[in-house]
């Protein structure tokens, strides 16, 4: 239900006779709620369009629009242009709901009739209200309108709604509810934002079988990436490593781990949350899965952004569609927002018909992470310093800039402990010593690449796979570090009094 408060706002922005309110929701339920709210403050005549029922006035206000009626030739005006003719002899003081207008806004006759009702609006008391899910007002229109936010769905009402329903399902005798009470406070958290209608499904489908598990949070990650669009930019990445499976790094681990309280409950710490990270390095040397495990420590959803999909020929779409991806970040905090090779994607987008875009993106991207107010922690990788935009490195961009170098002796021995493991590999204590010396300059990634490759090598020789096959795989491969050595020692020259060591 909607809150005296949020009828309080739209009826001072109302009191400014701003000839058009803009509402762009798709919780239309929570609308009329406000508009009924008002109604029983206010004598005022309210009206109401849709395409299905033309125009059509509120016969009892104090119903919230509940009980609706046929106003005059309302048979005749479910096309808009006539409900606009309709609505332009209207008498007195009246408010006109439009609901989904926003098909109509490009239609020329539409735009004009509307320009023409809001030129005349303050002489006459006559106020329209669009209501829609995306409202892109037309130039002629846009300086006569204001726009009015409904208030997210916020933790305290969640809750409350979540009380509700509970108390409903035990008055049906229901069987008492289980499962972890870290995940119910999640999935509350997540239902933030989306509309009150949506909560209270989410809710009921939650409390349906009595079991509060993991796959209620990924069935409702789902449905809040639908409901706000964009999914298609944004990578939900599930089946998260935890900070176990990550070597070394000790000093990245426990940056993070003293900032997870003030990330999760800023107000509970008195601390600012933390609003992100730079992690720079050699390739394959553990910063995506860093990335994904802050995610898995921190409990928070991952959503890695797919630059490749951002991209568009058409002028202008690129920064449209990263606005779009940022604003369903936004609204999918809390979370962790990773973006792989960074350099790669603001330099990139230079093809036939949209020169420049990557710059256009950087500037977005800028912008909102100096804005941004939502508890999304940015996860930036990097592997090229020279395609790096000096802009993104400026200080202040990121709460820190991590340099995570190839993996020495110790963090090598417990890397192999870790797949050796998974791969089911014996290596006793000597063994595993031989091979971290071999693997000296190796990456993370190449010595899990050389553990998989001598399973290979074990299966076709018939043989069961043991530490002397990964040695054998270790002496055949040829390091980054090794092919790749110029430009592994600048990077290294330039991170030194640049940055922080992950180690």
């Amino acid at each position: 239900m909607p809150t005296p408060a949020q009828a309080d706002a739209l009826a001072e922005l109302l009191a400014t006779r701003t000839p058009i309110v803009v509402i762009e929701t798709h919780d239309e339920r929570r609308v009329m709620g406000l508009i009924g709210l008002l109604a029983q403050r206010c004598p005022r005549e309210i009206w109401q369009w849709s395409a299905s029922r033309g125009l059509r006035v509120a016969h009892n206000l104090r119903l919230a629009l509940a009980e609706v009626g046929q106003g005059p030739g309302a048979a005749d005006t479910r096309e808009l242009p006539a409900a606009l003719a309709a609505a332009d002899k209207l008498k007195g003081d009246a408010l006109l709901l439009l609901l989904d207008i926003h098909p109509y806004l490009s239609n020329p006759v539409v735009t004009r009739a509307l320009k023409d009702l809001a030129l005349g609006a303050e002489s006459r008391g006559l106020q329209l209200v669009f209501v829609g899910h995306d409202i892109d007002l037309p130039d002629e229109i846009a300086p006569y309108a204001s726009r009015f936010a409904l208030e997210p769905m916020t933790l305290p009402r969640i809750k409350a709604l979540f009380q509700e329903e509970l108390q409903a399902r035990r008055a049906r005798s229901g069987p008492e509810l289980s499962g972890e009470r870290a995940t119910l406070d999640a999935l509350m958290r997540h239902m933030v934002g989306l509309p009150e209608a949506s909560v209270r499904h989410m809710v009921r489908s939650t409390l349906g079988d009595g079991r509060i598990c993991t796959a209620d949070l990924a069935r409702l990650m789902a449905l809040k990436r639908e409901l706000m669009g964009a999914a298609e930019l944004l990578v939900f990445e599930q089946d998260l490593p935890s900070m176990e499976q990550v070597a070394g790094l000790h000093a990245l681990k426990r940056w993070l781990r003293l900032r997870r309280e003030a990330f999760l409950d800023g107000a509970a710490s008195g601390l600012p949350p933390p609003r992100g990270v730079l992690l720079l390095g050699v390739q394959g040397a553990g910063k995506s899965l860093a990335a994904k495990a802050i995610a898995a420590s921190w409990q928070v959803p991952l959503f890695r952004m797919d630059f490749g999909a951002l991209f568009d020929k058409f002028q202008g779409e690129s920064e449209r569609k990263l606005r779009d991806a940022l604003r369903v970040a936004d609204a999918m905090q809390p979370c962790v927002l990773w973006m792989d090779e960074v350099e790669k994607g603001l330099a990139g987008g230079s093809g036939d018909g949209d020169t420049g875009a990557g710059q256009r993106m950087l500037g977005t991207l800028l912008t909102w992470m100096a804005e941004r107010r939502s508890a999304v922690f940015l996860v930036a990788t990097a592997n090229d310093i020279e395609k790096l935009p000096p802009e993104l490195m400026r200080k202040g961009r990121f709460d820190e800039i991590f340099f995570v170098d190839l993996p020495e002796a110790a963090t090598r021995e417990a890397i192999f402990a870790i797949h050796l493991q998974r791969h089911r590999i014996a290596a006793e204590p000597a063994a595993l010593q031989a091979l971290v010396q071999a693997s000296e300059g190796f990456a993370g990634a190449e010595i899990e690449a050389a553990v998989l490759a001598a399973r290979y090598e074990a299966r076709a020789l018939g043989e069961p796979a043991a530490a002397t096959h990964v040695q054998a795989e270790l002496a055949r491969t040829r390091p980054l570090s090794v092919t790749r050595a110029e430009a592994i020692d600048a990077l290294r020259a330039w991170a030194e009094g640049r940055t922080v060591s992950a180690g």
